[in-house]
């Protein structure tokens, strides 16, 4: 029945979505989470948090309307470009879901503000499939992976995804690499500028030396309900995963390539997660985008989905019973 209702893109759906992420983010207020504190390179989130991490509760309402436009944005995106085979809200839901999945998550967390760039990212390079000469939209992907990473530096390796993508298309445009290159080193040039104008450019550097000196790859430390909603999240990226992989030699050679660009993204998002820093307990929410749209596939290509469904109204009762009471719960 959940699969059916969002199978549907009308204003209705949307609201439906609007007023289950009410009850997520309403419930954390019992307990409003911190912002994460910076680490490592991240002079923008810094910025931000030395704004907003003394008032949790106007934090939790920009995280909460920020994560709304991103799960309409993303389904657009997937409507779009036929990244799911139906005209459908479910991918809006469910990355919902993903964005919220723990109670530290109901705020803004570096993920929430690197996730809109991300998704630009994303867009134009879907679009730059349909044109001869890309320049400009692989200049705006470039760029929007470095300031991305001006709130959550591991981020940068995102780049890897866009040359990713100009392998898929068989791009071997000298312009169209560079133009990307140069995309990615335009905020950093002026990040250099205003930290050499305020004299603080010694600083930056030892910031940034310092960090790449210490970064290790490693799981980050949770507690048995934090893994049981991270194996939710899991689970579901690999049943969309399976899904994907056994339909897409079914589509036209556009939408095959396209679902290869997101296969990758799912890549690098994993790479990420795995190279940022232990502590970092909110990573695992960079899987959100890929693990909504691939869901979302899997629960659409369904004939009997009563099962599926039964395990994700599961999914949302824990989050509900999380959220409002787990600092409570024995698990």
């Amino acid at each position: 029945m959940l699969t059916r209702y969002f199978k549907a893109n009308y204003p209705g759906q949307y609201i439906t979505i609007g007023v289950i992420g009410l009850l997520l983010w309403g419930l954390g207020t019992l307990h409003p989470p911190a912002m994460p504190l910076p680490q490592g390179p991240a002079p923008l989130y810094t910025l931000l948090y030395s704004w907003l991490s003394g008032v949790p509760y106007l934090a939790m309402v920009l995280g909460f309307l920020l994560v709304i436009v991103q799960a309409v944005w993303l389904n657009y995106i997937g409507l779009t470009h036929d990244l799911v085979p139906h005209n459908t809200s479910l991918t809006a839901l469910l990355f919902l879901l993903f964005i919220s999945l723990l109670p530290s998550y109901l705020t803004l967390t570096p993920i929430t503000l690197t996730i809109p760039f991300l998704l630009l990212v994303l867009q134009a390079l879907l679009k730059a499939y349909n044109q001869t000469e890309p320049i400009e939209l692989v200049y705006t992907a470039g760029f929007f992976v470095a300031l991305a990473s001006l709130f959550f530096f591991p981020t940068l390796l995102f780049y890897g995804f866009i040359l990713s993508t100009f392998l898929v298309y068989r791009t071997m445009k000298w312009r169209e690499w560079v133009s990307s290159l140069i995309g990615l080193a335009t905020p950093y040039l002026y990040l250099v500028v205003v930290y050499f104008l305020t004299d603080h450019l010694s600083s930056l550097a030892s910031i940034y030396s310092g960090y790449l000196g210490q970064a290790r790859a490693g799981i980050p430390k949770a507690d048995l309900n934090t893994w049981i909603l991270i194996g939710f999240l899991g689970l579901f990226t690999l049943m969309g995963l399976w899904s994907t992989l056994r339909t897409i030699g079914e589509k036209t050679v556009e939408l095959r390539k396209k679902g290869i660009v997101l296969l990758w993204m799912l890549f690098w998002s994993l790479l990420i997660i795995l190279l940022a820093c232990p502590g970092q307990l909110y990573s695992p929410a960079l899987l959100s985008i890929c693990s909504a749209v691939f869901a979302a596939n899997f629960f659409l290509r369904l004939r009997k989905p009563f099962w599926f469904e039964l395990l994700l109204w599961v999914l949302i009762l824990i989050l509900i019973a999380n959220t409002a009471f787990g600092p409570y719960l024995l698990w």
